[in-house]
């Protein structure tokens, strides 16, 4: 921090030293042009004086051109990077917020119903898959929601919540007819020892009409797993 600082006053006192020199330069340039006849001629009815008088206002004119220039560049810079701060925060405060919980693992499949043996446990169907909660509980609703690459819902308002039973490629439930089974691949979603993925987007639109997508990643405190937000990402 102490460097940059450094830096910067470098670079200031570069351009006043810079902004000194042309200034003698052009003093004793000027004064080469009027010392003694000099290399220019006064003109017909006027006197030098009358110049010297001409170029001081005319100098005073550039000056105030360019501080009005510059003013006006300022102006504009400070204007645009107050807008684009602005709209930077305008996206981050309506971002939602998911609030993600695994539910249950290995369970029967959502609207089938299965037949029970009391006595041949054998016979029963065997499930591998994992299901999720996600609700949004954001001050805002987003829209066109996709989630593990599949297209889920076109509007998720405030305390909406949905759950999503997902299974593998290698899951027995994979080539169920269950339309609301969402199918995943091991090699683009990586896999855990507990059979639920290291970690999954969802994409949205949000209320100003930005796609955007949020990162979760699987965790593990004191033999609890949860999934947590890595990042918030413009497409």
């Amino acid at each position: 921090m102490k460097k940059n600082k450094k830096t910067k006053v470098s670079k200031y006192i570069t351009v006043v030293l810079c902004l000194i020199a042309a200034l003698i330069i052009a003093y004793v340039i000027i004064y080469l042009c009027f010392k003694g006849n000099g290399i220019l001629t006064a003109g017909i009815n006027l006197e030098k004086h009358d110049w010297l008088s001409f170029l001081g206002t005319y100098l005073s004119f550039a000056g105030s051109l360019i501080v009005s220039t510059i003013a006006i560049f300022q102006s504009s810079h400070y204007t645009q990077a107050n807008k684009e701060e602005n709209n930077t925060k305008r996206t981050k405060d309506i971002q939602p917020i998911f609030s993600i919980e695994i539910v249950e693992m290995d369970s029967m499949l959502a609207g089938y119903a299965e037949a029970i043996s009391l006595y041949h446990h054998s016979s029963l169907p065997r499930h591998k898959n994992f299901t999720l909660k996600i609700e949004n509980v954001g001050a805002y609703p987003v829209k066109n929601v996709i989630i593990f690459d599949k297209y889920l819902f076109q509007l998720m308002k405030c305390n909406d919540s949905h759950r999503l039973q997902v299974a593998y490629d290698d899951s027995p439930d994979y080539s169920h007819e269950s339309k609301s089974l969402i199918r995943i691949l091991q090699s683009e979603y990586e896999r855990a020892e507990n059979g639920l993925p290291k970690w999954f987007n969802i994409n949205y639109e949000d209320v100003d009409g930005n796609d955007m997508f949020q990162s979760f990643e699987l965790k593990e405190f004191d033999g609890i797993f949860y999934y947590s937000l890595t990042e918030t990402t413009a497409v």
